[in-house]
């Protein structure tokens, strides 16, 4: 019965001895916590891509259908687009600090509400001079240019972003719908 107890206290201290040594001799890099997978190179620049084309959306909408008031910009949600673009921190260039000013104008200049626009025109229907429809007719036609100078600027950013990416995509380009 010693006997085989002794086997097993022997067999115990070399798994144990293996353990330590294979800790020590393990190479530095081995011991960190595991990175995230990244994806290849070709499915970030992708994702990229369909990010710049979420975004080019958004800023189509401020084009077409703008101005857009501020219920209408958070319906749009340019920041959020911008995030999804800029998050996985490959792009680096200054043309994306640049792409990030243009979104925070266009959020910065809503067009006034429906609401806000009749109580002006409510406002003046007295005998003086229409001075609040004035004021809010003056504030929207300001937020109209601006929203639409940032966002014809953005579209610019982005086409500049894409150039610089498309290059970079090894193969055939899928078609992005």
């Amino acid at each position: 019965m010693l006997s085989g107890m002794t086997g097993t206290w022997i067999v115990i201290a070399g798994v144990v001895v293996g353990v330590v040594i294979g800790l020590a001799l393990r190479p530095p890099g081995a011991r960190r916590e595991p990175a995230t997978r990244q994806p290849p190179p070709r499915e970030r620049l992708v994702a990229l891509l369909a990010a710049a084309d979420e975004l080019e959306r958004g800023l189509d909408a401020v084009l077409d259908f703008g101005p857009l008031s501020a219920g209408e910009l958070a319906a749009v949600d340019l920041p959020a687009k911008l995030e999804h673009l800029v998050a996985p921190r490959v792009l680096t260039c200054p043309t994306v600090a640049e792409l990030r000013a243009c979104t925070e104008q266009i959020a910065l200049h809503p067009f006034p509400e429906q609401r806000e626009l009749l109580a002006a025109v409510r406002a003046d229907q007295r005998p003086a001079a229409m001075s609040a429809t004035w004021l809010v007719m003056r504030e929207a036609a300001g937020s109209a240019a601006a929203q639409h100078h940032a966002a014809v600027e953005a579209r610019r950013c982005l086409a500049t972003i894409r150039d610089q990416l498309t290059p970079e995509l090894p193969g055939p380009t899928p078609a992005l719908v």
